[in-house]
């Protein structure tokens, strides 16, 4: 009987380090060791500013191979070796507004494997800037309206927004609304504004944002966290707002009923969407279990929620329940017109952790019902994530998510728009707003990519200049 349970301890180990390992990377590809000979590269593009740098990379490979750089201004140090090795590739300034070179790797028996190197003028890095400073912005929204890119989010115990006529460069924002204070009312919203988006819905501008009473009656955690909306007073989201009240987050509604605490359950995160003339609200909330679930209920119109909730996702898979948590949070709508998709994209795991990551609930917009979950379909695997597993002073890429989408300028690209976590132990202290651009695969699910490195130069979005 101890030999069984050694051997089933060892089994276990084994199973557990693998798993483990599979969170690092969605690469299930064989790893070349067959015998057979192979080199591969961890990047096949890069893209780099005008001034003069370099940039590193890593071989993976089993025999020995050349790098041969096929430009004049490329250079590859070294440029041979054997087996996994990192290589720096350093290049030169660069006179014109765009140019582009090729780094070509050789070895016996082996088809050749390129890297190409894009260097231009027009180009950001990530995180991006708030009014000129790179700072931190957790939970970022930046929404395009006609020419412009407003920017909503939470600022001390209120609500600030910005315009501007760039994606990759968020004028500074200015404060317009703040949470009331405590009296005898005894304000549903006093503490802990988190998360505010902005819609232009109709002629009016509203504000999706959660707060609570921390703090107040002996209430010391986050238990009272609720939805509420505000209401631009005029069509100009830098204008005036008013109060519209809690959202009804509950599981008996009513009509008439008013929100309040007691009859509604935890709820933050929350977004909107409309679908064949129906308006929809989605959120993140939970009971007494702390387990965060997707959940959505209908609206009558932008401020009032006109049904129960339903769960539509509740975390159950291993890359979803990470570091002692079920956690499903930031969801966001996104819609793949030409495939009839729509997607709610949302955040799984702790947002203060290296393994904060997306995934995505599909449904499909002709046939699918937003109020049954079984016309949900979830991600088979988080769908974008990136650690780099550095910690201060080195800045790097340790987790990310709660997005939000957009497009560029001239409309022709798709942009996501994240948090990323500074440090792998950086807390929520340490978020800050980062862009790109993404495509889609031929099902018409997202592509994300692998996710940009911190400092990492990438092309601007199509339409905007610097």
């Amino acid at each position: 009987m101890k030999r069984i349970f050694s051997f089933l301890t060892a089994f276990l180990a084994i199973v557990t380090m693998m798993l483990c390992c599979s969170h690092c990377s969605k690469d299930d590809s064989d790893n070349g060791n067959t015998g057979k000979p192979y080199v591969r590269l961890n990047f096949s593009e890069k893209m780099v500013s005008n001034s003069a740098g370099s940039l590193e990379i890593f071989v993976s490979s089993n025999t020995e191979w050349i790098a041969e750089p096929r430009s004049k201004w490329l250079s590859v140090t070294p440029n041979s070796g054997k087996g996994d090795l990192s290589v720096r590739i350093s290049f030169e300034t660069n006179g014109t507004e765009k140019r582009t070179g090729i780094v070509r790797f050789t070895a016996d028996g082996v088809n050749p494997v390129e890297i190409t190197i894009t260097q231009s003028a027009l180009t950001f890095t990530n995180p991006i800037t708030i009014g000129g400073n790179v700072a931190t912005m957790p939970d970022p929204y930046i929404v395009k309206d006609g020419e412009y890119y407003y920017t909503c989010k939470a600022s001390g115990n209120g609500i600030a927004i910005s315009r501007s006529s760039r994606l990759t460069a968020i004028n500074s924002t200015t404060k317009k609304w703040s949470l009331p204070y405590e009296g005898p009312s005894k304000p549903w919203n006093i503490a802990d504004l988190w998360a505010p988006e902005l819609f232009h819905i109709g002629d009016r501008w509203y504000v999706y944002y959660a707060a609570g009473r921390r703090g107040q009656d002996g209430i010391t955690g986050y238990s009272t966290q609720r939805s509420g909306v505000l209401r631009s007073k005029a069509n100009d989201p830098l204008g005036e707002w008013e109060d519209m009240g809690m959202l009804y987050t509950g599981y008996n509604y009513q009509p008439g009923i008013k929100p309040t605490i007691e009859n509604t359950e935890y709820a933050i995160d929350l977004t909107t969407f409309e679908l064949k003339g129906q308006r929809y609200a989605v959120w993140s909330g939970n009971g007494t279990d702390a387990v965060q679930q997707i959940r959505i209920a209908t609206m009558s119109d932008p401020c009032t929620i006109s049904s129960s909730m339903v769960i539509l996702s509740t975390p159950t898979q291993s890359w979803e329940t990470m570091d002692g948590r079920k956690i499903n949070e930031g969801p966001a709508i996104l819609v793949n017109e030409e495939k009839g998709k729509l997607f709610i994209v949302y955040s799984c795991n702790p947002s203060w952790t290296k393994n904060y990551r997306l995934a995505w609930l599909m449904l499909d917009m002709n046939d699918g019902d937003p109020m049954n979950p079984a016309d949900w379909k979830k991600s088979n695997n988080y769908a974008f994530w990136r650690c780099d597993n550095t910690k201060e002073p080195v800045s790097g890429v340790n987790g990310l998510g709660h997005c939000t989408f957009t497009k560029s300028p001239d409309g022709t690209e798709d942009w996501i728009v994240y948090h990323a976590m500074r440090y792998s132990d950086g807390g929520w202290g340490q978020r800050y707003p980062f862009v790109e651009k993404f495509t889609w695969n031929a099902d018409g699910t997202p592509d994300f990519g692998k996710g940009a490195g911190w400092g990492e130069s990438l092309l601007l979005p199509s339409g905007e200049t610097l």
